[in-house]
């Protein structure tokens, strides 16, 4: 556990060290302190250039053994290579870094107790490989990163849009009732890996995207073993695509009954063919919900409008919903944090309002 005043330079000693077998996630929260950091989504734009520093003595020497090593006391291969990948990348850097490459980030996501009390801060690590043109989907956008951040209060707002443990029973008629959550358009899965931390044992979620994407994102699952094996969380994931309808069609079984997504519209076909999706398989229970959240770009604010509208035409009305601003980790053409806001929005069945 690193501790100490967070203002005083960290000596390398004062990192996880090999021989005292660290878990994963603190070797990986380790070398993201020894990282050149992209910039942070915010709401501070600055905030990467306040994380906690390490004097340079000796940190050569500790990537080594760190790369040398074994690490056979981690849960999973994927772990291992994380930590591996990591610390090369951190080796790397120290030898002149011209393009960001394939990277493992942390992100921290805020929880909230039983009572309503503000609660432990998750961590999360997600792989992102190399962004090119065609991968887009491997990258964590601005609008993963807040809705996960929001998600504990969206879960415990009124109307509750799933009921914990300690809600009165007449919220859900079967109180023993594992809820089923779906992810469209998963990326990097942060929203719904934040989502398994956060409901523990009292959930699953299975997280979709295209057959390109779903590698990265069962990798980014078996990466968090440790933080879903602590929660409870469980988590699957597989190919959806929006264009192919299911044959048959979701039993009242198959349905869930949360669907998450965001940043889902980056083509003019998107609005029909989410909402298509969502009509095979949200669920037509009493707490049934879609969890939206996108960035209110110019040239695709007719899409959300769109959306809004078929999402009005297929029964679904808006239970809660704002706005929020957030930073993309580019910096903008004249250096500075690139603002973007979003909107984000809960939606249930309008005839059970």
């Amino acid at each position: 556990m690193i501790s100490a005043d967070p203002d005083e330079p960290l000596h390398v000693f004062d990192l996880p060290q090999i021989h005292t077998k660290p878990s994963g996630t603190e070797l990986i929260q380790a070398l993201d302190l020894l990282t050149v950091k992209p910039r942070s989504f915010g709401p501070i734009a600055h905030e990467a250039t306040k994380s906690r520093t390490v004097q340079p003595a000796g940190v050569t020497r500790y990537l080594t053994s760190i790369i040398a090593s074994p690490l056979a006391w981690l849960d999973t291969d994927e772990l291992r290579e994380a930590v591996w990948d990591a610390a090369a990348a951190r080796l790397s850097e120290r030898s002149g870094r011209t393009a960001m490459p394939a990277m493992s980030r942390v992100f921290s996501i805020p929880s909230t107790t039983s009572d309503g009390l503000e609660g432990e801060e998750f961590t999360l690590t997600l792989h992102e490989p190399s962004l090119t043109a065609d991968n887009l989907g491997m990258k964590t956008w601005v609008s993963s990163y807040l809705l996960s951040r929001r998600l504990h209060n969206l879960l415990e707002a009124a109307p509750n849009l799933v009921p914990s443990t300690s809600t009165t029973p007449q919220l859900r008629p079967d109180n023993n009732k594992t809820l089923r959550a779906l992810e469209l358009g998963a990326g990097t899965g942060l929203v719904g890996l934040s989502f398994a931390a956060l409901r523990g044992s009292s959930a699953t979620i299975h997280l979709t995207d295209l057959p390109d994407i779903v590698p990265n994102l069962a990798h980014n699952a078996a990466l968090n073993v440790e933080l879903l094996n602590r929660t409870g969380g469980a988590v699957t994931t597989g190919v959806l695509d929006w264009t192919v309808t299911p044959d048959p069609l979701p039993t009242a079984q198959e349905q869930y009954d949360v669907i998450l997504a965001a940043d889902p519209l980056y083509s003019p076909s998107h609005p029909k063919l989410l909402v298509d999706t969502i009509t095979h398989w949200l669920s037509r229970g009493l707490d049934a919900r879609v969890v939206l959240e996108m960035p209110l770009r110019d040239a695709y604010l007719p899409q959300v409008q769109e959306l809004r509208d078929r999402l009005g035409r297929l029964g679904l009305a808006v239970v809660d919903e704002g706005e929020e601003i957030g930073y993309d980790d580019w910096e903008s053409a004249d250096g500075g944090a690139l603002e973007v806001k979003c909107w984000w929005s809960v939606w249930g069945w309008s005839e059970k309002l």
